[in-house]
């Protein structure tokens, strides 16, 4: 079930997943923002289990987190769930990149199959994203209450903001702040999470959305990060966050020990992580199933190496990677160059190539017996 929200930066339905998490389609991309299996499966799946968190990063006494195309914040989301399951002790500091606020800040409050158990991970988010919420003069109550999407909001959200809406403007803005919270903390937290430290250790995360370009902000950026989750539109759809120039930049701002995750199986995305520099793995699901990419500077971080079919594709017409140069072109330039750069490369194409592999494979089984 789909429903339609307009707003100035897109035009975007709301829908169910099939594990009854919310989910988003993009109407001016022409893509969907998760999998229609499951979009909190997807995160737990794809972006969270593979980073071996507890063998990885458990030891580290500060994490930066960098969620590319954020959405609703699925990744984000799991991701916190995860740090308090294992009582992580350090400091977690997670950037967001997005280029719709209005998304951002929907994001505490959509049904995403958190809040029974665990409404604490909007409560961590809320403490962060407050002052930005609050700076729209909280019209996003007014999209809530629409009768064709207020279906996708926790009901106790839409209860809490509609009489924030009209009580206010009783509080100066750190009494009104902390009035909020206060709600959210004492009637969905305290009564399952009485332990002191539990309360305290909502203060380690500290979360910063950048709104617009993903290109442009990531240029800005100095700090180096432990774990980076890319979660952009298709590359053949949207190539903007796909280019050897996007992964170039990734690379300045990781550390050593790093690990970016992606849902892309793509040959081509595969071919400009390895040329950026990056050694690069593939996700696999509970069937042993192509399920996403891994790349890290750190190669004992990979865990399912590429395999010969995999590198073989990297070399075949559709490894050709994606160029941006400026990182400030746009998805037609982007395309048009990669299409006529194909042309004259004039490589193997893959069905030519996955033939051929497969040929070989049976010349080799042929061979044993």
């Amino acid at each position: 079930m789909q429903e339609n929200i307009q707003n100035n930066d897109s035009n975007i339905d709301f829908l169910f997943t099939n594990d009854g998490s919310v989910g988003l389609y993009n109407y001016d991309v022409d893509d969907i923002y998760h999998s229609v299996f499951g979009a909190k499966s997807e995160a737990k799946d794809k972006f969270v289990t593979p980073l071996n968190f507890e063998n990885n990063f458990f030891y580290k006494n500060e994490l930066n987190i960098l969620d590319i195309c954020y959405g609703i914040g699925y990744n984000t989301k799991t991701f916190i769930e995860k740090i308090l399951q294992t009582n992580y002790k350090g400091k977690v500091n997670i950037d967001l990149l997005e280029t719709d606020k209005n998304l951002v800040f929907f994001s505490p409050f959509i049904k995403d199959g958190f809040f029974k158990n665990n409404p604490e991970i909007s409560y961590i988010i809320l403490r962060s994203l407050f002052d930005e919420i609050k700076a729209v003069d909280f019209a996003l109550s007014d999209i809530i209450e629409n009768k064709k999407v207020k279906k996708f909001f926790e009901p106790f959200y839409r209860r809490l903001i509609k009489r924030f809406k009209f009580d206010r403007y009783t509080y100066d803005h750190e009494r009104c702040k902390q009035a909020f919270l206060h709600n959210i903390y004492y009637h969905c937290i305290s009564s399952s999470m009485k332990i002191a430290h539990k309360c305290l250790k909502y203060k380690d995360f500290e979360i910063t959305p950048y709104i617009g370009d993903a290109r442009q902000s990531i240029k800005a950026l100095s700090k180096l990060y432990d774990i980076v989750f890319l979660d952009a539109f298709t590359p053949a759809k949207q190539p903007l966050l796909w280019t050897l120039d996007f992964f170039s930049e990734l690379y300045r701002i990781t550390q050593k020990d790093c690990m970016i995750l992606t849902y892309s199986n793509s040959a081509s995305v595969r071919h400009a992580m390895k040329e950026s520099g990056f050694f690069v793995g593939k996700l696999l699901d509970k069937q042993n199933r192509h399920c996403g990419t891994c790349a890290s500077k750190n190669p004992e971080f990979i865990k399912n190496k590429l395999d010969e079919y995999d590198t073989g594709l990297m070399n075949t017409s559709a490894g050709v990677y994606y160029i941006d140069k400026s990182l400030n072109s746009s998805c037609e330039d982007i395309l048009k160059e990669h299409k006529e750069r194909k042309q004259k490369l004039n490589l193997e194409s893959s069905s030519h190539f996955i033939k051929r592999y497969k040929n070989m494979r049976e010349c080799r089984q042929y061979e044993k017996i």
